[in-house]
């Protein structure tokens, strides 16, 4: 099981954390990998396309894990909303995952 949290103030997305493995299928499990590429691109896009330094991003990486947190507040608003997009993009891939595969995925939202 995959438990996923996204991190919101009102509106405003701040990060995600994705802990477990979702255990789908003991060989080429296609939702575990599925929920590493959204993972992984979310602050890989972050870096690239809202041009943020990854020291500015808390990210932490384990094995099954993977947690993002980037302070939106001190960036100007075109970033901001630039990152919004793309969490929210995160956010759409793993809603449309657990339409699929329910019993392997759980999304919690929690405010900061």
């Amino acid at each position: 099981m995959t438990d996923i949290y996204i991190f919101k103030k009102k509106d405003l997305y701040y990060g995600f954390e994705m802990d477990g493995h979702a255990d789908f299928s003991k060989e080429n499990d296609i939702l575990c990998a599925s929920l590493s590429v959204l993972s992984i691109n979310t602050p890989n896009s972050i870096e690239k396309i809202c041009a943020i330094d990854p020291k500015c991003m808390d990210i932490d990486v384990g094995d099954g894990y993977l947690k993002m947190m980037i302070d939106i507040e001190n960036l100007d608003e075109a970033k901001v909303r630039d990152i919004q997009t793309i969490i929210k993009t995160f956010e759409v891939g793993i809603i449309s995952l657990k339409k699929e595969y329910n019993k392997y995925i759980e999304i919690y939202y929690k405010e900061v």
